[in-house]
């Protein structure tokens, strides 16, 4: 691109060397550290290379010296033509500013104006882009958020390279096709007419991801091979081939195709304006590698200070502040405040998980704002300046008309007597001659009255004669038709015919009759008649049809003869025979000949016309000598009314002459009663209004004061409504005090803003009238919700109001009323709707938004228009609309956190209307008072209306007053409308303001007594917001205010009262709220009259509740409305998640009623540790962990302010070590005191230091917590009701049914629909289980049972993703039957913060969680509670039924109980249900009815339940002895015969017991829930109580901190994460073995004795380096992705994530890159896994260099650990020659503790080998000083010993010592499984050894353990051998 007679110097030619480095590889750089990193390179290069030349002075910079700008580019010089730009070097960048100055104001001279700012930047991303599109083939991805200037200023760059900007118009419609054809021609232009043009394509306008498919050929190659059709693609062939000859092609079509496309890669270069923001851009550049490998990046970094300072300047310039250094504060306020709250944006994100963005765009837009709403508060504040000033003036001006109307009254008054005698004379004579007048007058009358007469009987007469004319038009129009009918033809083939058919004769003969006497053909007689024998054919023949053409228009001119009278009256007479004729008739004729029919019919019909006129004829004589009557009377009239006219004449003279003396009497009459009213109003104006003259003046004085303040009101008020919508209550406070105001008052620069101090955000945008107009409009009354309502209302930008409680929606519904006009996206007449809005002024809402906005919805929002003349214009496509100025446009989502990317925030003003606590605890607190106090209700909803109606009437009053007197024109004193109105204004006024008084007043002592009871509003508004936040734990928490509502009020309702007192609460307060409905519409007056009446009521009341338990009353209803919404709440939650909330709610309670400090929560929920710790002493050391002694410290240091026994905690817990230790070690410490001091802590006290010392009683004691804190019922869950959650939905209602293995919510809907006569047979009950092709059906079905009143159930609605938005639409517009009811059920996604369903559904949804219970005390009521009491009396044998029973529910909750366990209750997950409990119910009760003997077949029974039904679900091995084990011990003769057949738990003797005492004993009677029911070592539940402690915690703190759930926010230092972890990984990955030598060395040794061990080596290191090499390249290709050597493709992302979050590649299934799939399984993370990696190589090393076998193996260190086990055997079978398919493994635990033990002993057992590593779960193996003779052998030389025993508590996992494994041959009595041989010897264990704590699919071996106690203990206790622990 460069010239090279540009470059004649060296040191230019460096500099260029320099710029294009930086623009090949500095511009893909994003990161600033790297850019950074990158410039100092390229200054040390320059430096070694070229040190002659000064090139530092574009790279240093610091100490106030800032680097040179280094720019080469096309338009260093813009005075030559733009086909001749050349790339040279720019000096001075401020020239270069002026140029591309110049080259703005001409682009704006031919295209819509863009304001653009050219700060450095800016100037520096024009070059870059001119750069690009100089090159052949050069296309741009230019990268930034929306508003960053992407466009603008590739348009100009467009423009100064002279070439063409095209972009696509997306509409609703807008399809691939029409992309195509828009790329057709820009192909056209560019390539046939050589153009050159830019395409300029936004992410906002991809409508369709298959455009990259075109645009990846574009930038590759510029071939798009399916852009043209042959014929399209031949035709530009033709049109280029001349010129591609010129070119120096050939002209074969292939040549010719690639000189087109070489036009193209010249002329047609691309620019794309992608957002970095999501992840579209990286997917979109992974799937269309031109994307980014053919395009040149731009970054458009947010925008550096300077830049917004520079930008602000000059937008600022015209605003005038009478101050420069106030000016310089308001400049250095603009970039301070945007940048503030850019960064409170990424606090925001961190801790709400809440995505707001700023862009230059907003910034902009804030300063337009500002400057507009400066010009409009100054002008306003003028206009009241002159108001109040004009009504000062006009009131000194009537003081002073008085005085002067009172003097010249007298005179008026004479002058009107006088001019009144005048005109009584002229009077007189008047009257004398309009009598002469009025009696010729009524002369005129009669002679009116007689031709009136006669015109009346003309009408008549004519009437008469035209009704009977119009009778002849019919028969004269069939006559006409019928000669129409005729055929010249066959009249003429008439003329052929000899003899005609019969009738056709008399035809012709009827018209020469006709036509006699007119037609000269026609032979006559004297007397007229036609003479019978020239009637006959021959003769009609030869006068007829001799011309036939004559005759057709003869006789279409018969009708004019007859009119004419010529006709001769005899042919009238001779036709009647003719007619008489039977057979004359046209449908007889007809028959014979067409052409005679036709004359038939006109004959007959010409004779009918020819009757009719001859009636009328009379009639007309009479009509003509009636008209000449009628001459002769008006000729008489006009004489008449002549001679009237000249007298009137006369009078009219006179009558002149008395009306300009009468105007001249009441001229002077009105004088004097205008002067006599003029005193009067001028006497009541200066009575009304002069006391307003002092206020007045005091008004202009404080409105010149404000007028001052106004340029610091103005900026904060437009930063406000700019920037802090988006944000929550405490984020606006935050910075408003801690950045916007500190910048008015102690600015940096210059001198401080002035500005009205102390005033609310809410005063700075809203006056108190527009607030209480905001109330009275349905809007809560809390000061964030009027914010909001001002920051809507102010805004330039639409609002985008997110709305989860539907407040801002009703509020806008309401303040707009009947015009507005609702609408939602995807609905196919929006756009035409918008437009019509648009053009007539009429407010739109688009509601219920998601988080994506239809492209073509774009440039509506933007507001983009074209200005002309004095109208906006919006065009769209081909479309244009004028865009009134009363538009308006409100977007709206009820989504509760959507993230809008930055290119919607900048075009909107986002605006959160999300509920606040103090505006929920106002309406909760009415909603209290209207249930508890109707009349209190009642009275305080009607003096709020009142007062809000008073405000803004006393405003509008006063408004109106000022408004008169400035529009009054002239002389106010004459116009008594005016000041009877202004009278009666200030009247009004006044009598307002005392009303105001009195009503705020009376307000005080209501709101007095309203308070005693907000602590339940406060109670509710505090479980609201807890309920509120849960949504950052599960995405199905969602839940909308209006269900808090309804359960809120269902709290109150049924809080201690009986049933007919809730009936007669709430019918008051219906009537209380009808009340208020109606006085919305009252008029003051009314309303006053009202409150009045009720004052007595209420202070009846008052006196009445003094002597009532107010407090025992409060205290009863939080508890009922905390009950009331917790199990409204807990119906929907997770079980692992209710005491989470219980606790959250618990604490949040105790802390707001002041009983808990909120240091101790902190420090509860933190569990800080110390930064520095003293060592914790031997003593301790043994039993308490650093971690946990770090915590001690921390607590030391948190609460020894609060509590003296806290300080020196950590010394004297050393100090008295024994005793704590003795505590820490009995078996419920919880419920021990504490030793010394600490015996008598408090809860939560207690409960800090149990959370350290024993975190696995942490649920237990919390829940105690929650008991003592809240109630029993917050902790004890009632069973689950269908009927109790069906009285809780509505018909708009749906429940929502989460799905879990095990459970079937549709037997509890068909059952409980049964019940309600809701079934399918009847047609009221569908049941659709959703899959593909199942929408329109469930479409359908709603429609019809919503209309019917019917029930409709949805099954696994998850599965329908796409379809689930259109079902939440369709059931949200639903007006169904109050009987309809929707049942949803749908399993929760996987990952917590996942969403499967949309959030509107969710909230509309109430949610069952009715998860199976995993207490034994549950699940065994829920077990016995599904028999009933006459299926036992109904059985053979009742008692053996029942306890068999009651031992079969117990077996069932042992199984499902279990399962909380984890892996080491069951291995694998099993749906476990109640079906599995009733089918074995009723084989049971089958067998005792069948069999005879009371003999009970109990190894049948096992065997069925064991193996079959529960054995059913089973699939792995250990997992069905456990289950059998239960049966053997449980379901046994014990069940009869009152035996133990759990610990602690005996059999109930059935003989004696009846159904309800079973009930009854498990109600109350059974043991407390423990591990050991199930047969567990306590140790079981140590790990998992821990870790639900710990997420307890941790879960409670995201949500009273604040975090975000999403994957997707992550924090700034993660890529420097991932970076440090890779180098690290990197640098301590070992070396892969060297295969090539270990495979010569072992050849030789493969064949000896032990070569099965030699394999086994060569196989691990062949694995391992298999392993090491995928871990080297992928670590080097993600090193190389992020250094931006390579593209980032799915599998560097997925590994990016793991190296972040620390877990192993791979172990997420849905990632592209695995190293697990290569390894071995692994719980551990990536830092432990790392490290096992580094032990196996090393283990490795050493086996490899002799090839030698250890002395003991470490198992778990080898990849494939069954390969050696599998030597074992072949290295025996060859050395003891035996079959090796009937050898397998024994154990035998050793006497070596340690595997260095074994390797100091240095010997090689017997027949096998020594392996290290196991660790025991579940029981631990016997100490060397537990050791007896019984346990102790030798085994082959080999000193085993020890036994299995229980686990020693908290020690979870215990080495096992080194394990001698030999092989031998299988005995036949030993059992093969699939797991191995099963021995049945009662002193041996067989244990599964598994690879990791996931047990199931990771089974290696079995080994074999002695065990002294019974073999069931150990199965049940699930004891376990891992190679691995977790950490």
């Amino acid at each position: 691109i460069a010239s090279s007679h540009i470059f004649f110097e060296a040191e230019k030619f460096v500099y260029l060397w320099l710029h294009e480095s930086e623009r090949v590889y500095g511009d893909r750089l994003v990161d600033g550290d790297d850019l950074h990193k990158f410039k100092q390179i390229m200054l040390n290069q320059a430096k070694r290379a070229f040190p002659q030349f000064n090139t530092g002075r574009y790279y240093l910079s610091g100490g106030g010296v800032k680097a040179d700008p280094l720019i080469f580019c096309h338009f260093a010089d813009l005075h030559q033509d733009s086909d001749d730009l050349n790339y040279d070097q720019c000096i001075d960048i401020n020239e270069l500013r002026h140029d591309l100055d110049s080259a703005l104001q001409d682009y704006n001279e031919t295209n819509p104006v863009m304001n653009l700012v050219l700060f450095d930047d800016a100037i520096l991303h024009i070059a870059r882009i001119v750069r690009i599109v100089k090159q052949v083939g050069g296309h741009g991805l230019l990268v930034g958020v929306g508003g960053s200037g992407k466009q603008s200023l590739s348009r100009l760059a467009a423009h100064i390279c002279g070439y063409s900007v095209s972009q696509i118009i997306v509409n609703q419609t807008y399809s691939l096709f029409d992309f195509r054809n828009d790329l057709q021609v820009m192909y056209n232009k560019a390539g046939v007419k050589q153009e050159g043009v830019l395409f300029l394509l936004t992410d906002t306008q991809i409508t369709n991801e298959k455009f990259f498919v075109y645009l990846n050929d574009l930038l590759s190659s510029g071939n798009i091979p399916d852009l043209y059709t042959r014929d399209e693609r031949d035709a530009i062939i033709g049109a280029l081939s001349s010129k591609a000859k010129s070119a120096g092609y050939s002209t074969e079509p292939s040549s010719v195709w690639k000189y087109f496309l070489s036009n193209i890669r010249s002329n047609l270069h691309c620019c794309f304006c992608f957002s970095p923001v999501g992840g579209s851009l990286r997917t979109r550049a992974r799937r269309f590698p031109a994307l980014a490998s053919c395009t040149v990046i731009d970054w458009f970094q947010p925008w550096p200070e300077q830049a917004l300072a520079s930008v602000g300047k000059k937008l600022l310039s015209n605003v005038v502040t009478n101050s420069a250094e106030i000016s310089k504060a308001i400049e250095y306020f603009m970039p301070t405040a945007f940048l503030a709250v850019s960064r409170m944006c990424k606090v925001y994100a961190n801790t709400e998980g809440r995505k707001v963005y700023t862009t230059p765009k907003s910034y902009l837009e804030m300063l337009n704002l500002f400057q507009n709403m400066l010009n409009d508060k100054r002008n306003e504040t003028d206009a009241k300046i002159y108001r109040l000033q004009n009504g000062v003036e006009k009131l000194l001006k009537a003081a002073g008309d008085v005085v002067e109307l009172e003097i010249n009254l007298k005179a008026m008054l004479f002058s009107a007597e006088e001019k009144s005698r005048i005109a009584e004379r002229i009077a007189t004579n008047v009257q004398h001659e309009k009598e002469g007048v009025e009696l010729e007058n009524e002369k005129a009358k009669i002679e009116e009255e007689k031709v009136a007469n006669i015109q009346s009987e003309v009408s008549l007469k004519q009437a008469d004669a035209m009704n009977d004319l119009q009778q002849a038009e019919p028969a004269l129009e069939r006559a006409m038709h019928a000669l129409d009918s005729l055929d010249r033809k066959d009249l003429g083939n008439c003329k052929t015919m000899a003899k005609p058919p019969s009738g056709v004769e008399d035809v012709f003969g009827a018209v020469m009759v006709l036509l006699a006497g007119t037609n000269p053909n026609i032979i006559i007689q004297r007397n007229g008649k036609v003479r019978e024998k020239e009637r006959t054919w021959e003769a009609s023949k030869k006068a007829l049809l001799g011309n036939i053409n004559t005759f057709m228009d003869e006789l279409k001119n018969f009708k004019s003869l007859i009119d004419n009278n010529v006709v001769p009256e005899i042919n009238w007479k001779e036709i009647r025979p003719f007619i008489a004729l039977e057979h004359f008739l046209p449908e007889i004729i007809e028959k014979r000949n067409s052409a005679a029919a036709g004359l038939c019919a006109w004959v007959i019909n010409i004779v009918n016309y020819h009757d009719i006129v001859q009636l009328v004829e009379p009639k007309r004589i009479a009509l003509r000598a009636a008209n000449d009557q009628l001459d002769v009377a008006n000729k008489a009239l006009i004489a008449v009314q002549e001679r009237v006219a000249a007298l009137q004449e006369k009078l009219d003279v006179l009558t002149t002459e008395y009306n300009a003396a009468e105007s001249q009497r009441l001229e002077a009459q009105s004088i004097a009663e205008k002067g006599k009213t003029k005193l009067e109003l001028a006497r009541r104006l200066i009575t009304a209004l002069g006391s307003e003259e002092a206020r007045w003046n005091e008004g202009v004085k404080t409105l010149s004061e404000e007028r001052h303040l106004l340029l610091g009101d103005c900026l904060l008020a437009s930063a406000f409504i700019s920037y802090i919508g988006p944000f929550s209550k405490q984020y606006r406070e935050k910075l408003m005090e801690d950045t916007l105001i500190p910048l008015l008052i102690k600015p940096p620069v210059g001198i401080p803003v002035p500005f009205t101090q102390d005033m609310e955000p809410i005063g700075l945008m809203s006056s108190e009238a527009e607030v209480a107009e905001f109330q009275t409009q349905g809007l809560p009354a809390d000061s964030v919700s009027s914010e909001n309502a001002a920051i809507v209302l102010r805004s330039a930008r639409y609002p985008l109001m997110v709305d989860p409680q539907l407040q801002a929606i009703k509020w806008i519904k309401k303040r707009e009323g009947p015009n507005l006009q609702t609408a939602r996206l995807g609905q196919k007449n929006l756009i035409s709707r918008l437009f019509s809005a648009i053009e007539n002024g009429n407010p739109f809402l688009i509601e219920n938004m998601g988080e994506n906005i239809e492209p073509s919805l774009m440039p509506i929002i933007s507001r983009v228009t074209t200005k002309r003349g004095n109208k906006n214009y919006l065009i769209i496509g081909d479309k244009e609309v004028v865009v009134s100025s009363a538009f308006k446009l409100y977007l709206h989502t009820k989504l509760s956190n959507p993230h809008y990317p930055p290119e919607i925030q900048a075009e909107t003003t986002v605006v959160n209307f999300s509920v606040t606590q103090l505006g929920l605890e106002e309406q909760l607190l009415s909603i209290v008072v209207r249930f508890e106090r109707p009349d209190l209700a009642s009275q305080r909803a009607a003096l709020i209306m009142q007062q809000n109606l008073f405000t803004i009437k006393v405003k509008k009053l006063e408004d109106n007053i000022l408004k008169r007197l400035a529009e009054a024109t002239g002389d106010i004193t004459e116009d008594r409308s005016l000041i009877e109105e202004l009278e009666l204004s200030k009247k009004l006024s006044n009598e307002i303001a005392i009303k105001l008084e009195e009503s705020r007043l009376t307000s005080e002592k209501i709101d007095a007594t309203s308070e005693k009871y907000r602590p339940v509003a406060r109670r509710g508004a505090l479980l609201f917001f807890v309920m509120n936040s849960l949504y950052k734990i599960h995405s199905y928490y969602m839940f909308s205010l209006k269900s808090f509502l309804s359960f809120f009020f269902r709290g109150i309702t049924i809080a201690g009262k009986s049933i007919s007192d809730i009936s007669n609460s709430a019918n008051n307060m219906k009537d209380n709220e009808e009340m208020i409905a109606s006085s919305q519409e009252m008029d003051l007056d009314t309303l006053g009259e009202q409150i009045a009446k009720r004052v007595a009521l209420i202070e009846e009341n008052d006196r009445l509740s003094e002597s009532a338990n107010l407090p025992s009353r409060l205290k009863d209803l939080m508890q009922s409305i905390s009950i009331v919404i917790y199990d409204f709440i807990r119906m929907g939650l997770f079980e692992n998640h209710k005491l989470i909330v219980a606790t959250m709610i618990a604490l949040r309670i105790q802390v707001d009623e002041g009983y808990l400090d909120q240091v101790y929560v902190q420090a509860l929920l933190r569990g800080r540790y110390a930064d520095e710790v003293a060592p914790r002493g031997e003593e301790l050391s043994k039993w308490l962990s650093e971690s946990a002694w770090a915590r001690i410290k921390a607590v030391e240091e948190d609460l020894s302010l609060l509590d003296s026994r806290f300080e020196n905690f950590t010394e004297r817990m050393a100090s008295d070590a024994e005793d704590w230790e003795e505590w820490y070690n009995t078996r419920n410490p919880e419920n021990e005191p504490m030793p010394g001091d600490f015996k008598d802590l408090s809860v939560i006290q207690r409960l800090i230091l149990i959370r350290i010392l024993r975190p696995d009683k942490i649920p237990n004691y919390l829940s105690q917590f929650v008991k003592t804190s809240l109630g029993d019922e917050f902790i004890t869950q009632p069973p689950f009701s269908m009927a109790n959650t069906y009285n809780s939905s509505t018909s708009q209602t749906p429940i929502l049914f989460i799905l879990y293995p095990g459970v079937d919510p549709t037997n509890w809907v068909e059952e409980f629909g049964k019940q309600k006569g809701i079934t399918i047979k009847n047609g009221l009950f569908a049941n659709i289980s959703m899959g593909q092709g199942q929408e329109s059906r469930a479409d359908e079905t709603i429609i019809k049972l919503s209309d019917k009143g019917g029930w409709l159930f949805l099954q696994n609605v998850h599965l329908m993703q796409s379809w689930l938005p259109s079902l939440d639409e369709k059931l949200e517009m639903l007006e169904p039957h109050p009987d309809f009811r929707v049942f949803i059920s749908a399993e929760p996604p996987p990952i917590s913060y996942m969403k499967n369903m949309p959030e509107g559904l969710l909230q509309s949804c109430i949610t069952v969680s009715n998860e199976p219970p995993s207490d034994m005390k549950a699940n065994l009521s829920r077990a016995w509670g599904s028999f009933d009491n006459d299926r036992i009396k109904a059985s053979n044998q009742p008692d053996t039924l029942k306890a068999c029973m009651f031992g079969l529910c117990i077996f069932h909750s042992l199984m499902l109980g279990r399962r909380r366990f984890g892996c080491q209750g069951w291995s694998r997950a099993y749906g476990f249900n109640m079906g599995d409990l009733k089918i074995c119910s009723d084989v049971l009760d089958s067998y005792l009815n069948q069999v005879t003997s009371k003999a009970i077949p109990w190894q049948d029974l096992r065997y069925l339940f064991g193996e079959i039904f529960y054995g059913g679900h089973i699939t792995d091995y250990f997992d069905r002895r456990t289950n059998n084990t239960y049966l053997n011990v449980i379901f046994t003769e014990k069940l009869l015969k009152k035996g133990e057949i759990v610990p602690k738990l005996i059999a109930p003797d059935p003989s004696t017991w009846d159904y309800n005492s079973y009930l009854t004993f498990i109600s109350r009677s059974l043991p407390q829930e423990s591990t050991s029911i199930y047969g567990l070592h306590p140790n079981a539940e140590i790990g998992f109580l821990t870790n639900k402690a710990e997420n307890l915690f941790s879960t409670i703190l995201t949500l009273e901190v604040g975090s975000s759930n999403d994957p997707s926010n992550q924090t700034t230092n993660s890529a420097s994460i991932v970076r440090d972890t890779l180098v690290d990984l990197l640098k301590r990955l070992p070396e892969p073995f060297d295969l090539i030598d270990l495979s010569n060395r072992a050849k030789s040794r493969v064949l000896d004795s032990d070569g099965p061990y030699v394999v086994v080596v060569t196989q691990e290191c062949a694995k391992i380096n298999v392993l090491l090499n995928e871990i080297l390249l992928s670590l080097q290709e993600l090193q190389k992705g992020l250094n931006g050597q390579l593209n980032m493709s799915q599998a560097m992302e997925d590994m990016s994530e793991c190296l972040s979050i620390n877990i192993v590649p791979g172990r997420n299934p849905f990632h592209a890159c695995s190293w697990e799939k290569l390894a071995w399984s692994s719980r551990k993370n990536l830092a432990s896994w790392f490290a096992d990696l580094i032990l196996r190589r090393n283990q490795l090393q050493s086996w490899s260099i002799n090839l030698e076998l250890p002395y003991s193996v470490w198992l778990p260190g080898l990849i494939n650990p069954t390969a050696l086990l599998t030597a074992i055997k072949q290295v025996t079978a060859r050395k003891r020659k035996l079959p090796l398919d009937n050898m397998t493994l024994d154990t035998h635990v050793t006497r070596l503790p340690k595997a260095s033990d074994a390797i100091a002993q240095a010997i090689y057992p017997e027949d096998g080998i020594f392996i290290h590593g196991l660790l025991l779960e579940g029981a631990r193996w016997t100490d060397e000083d537990e050791l007896t003779p019984e346990i102790l052998s030798n085994v082959n030389g080999t000193a085993c010993g020890g036994s299995l025993t229980e686990s020693r508590l908290k020690q979870l996992l215990t080495p096992l010592p080194v394990l001698y494994v030999c092989a031998v041959p299988v005995q036949k009595r030993w059992r093969p499984e699939s797991v191995g041989y099963i021995r049945g010897d009662d002193k041996l264990y067989e244990c599964p050894v598994y690879t990791t704590s996931a047990r199931g699919g990771t089974f290696i071996f079995l080994s074999y353990l002695r065990t002294i106690d019974p073999v069931h203990r150990w199965i049940l206790a699930g004891v376990a051998l891992l190679m691995q622990s977790d950490d």
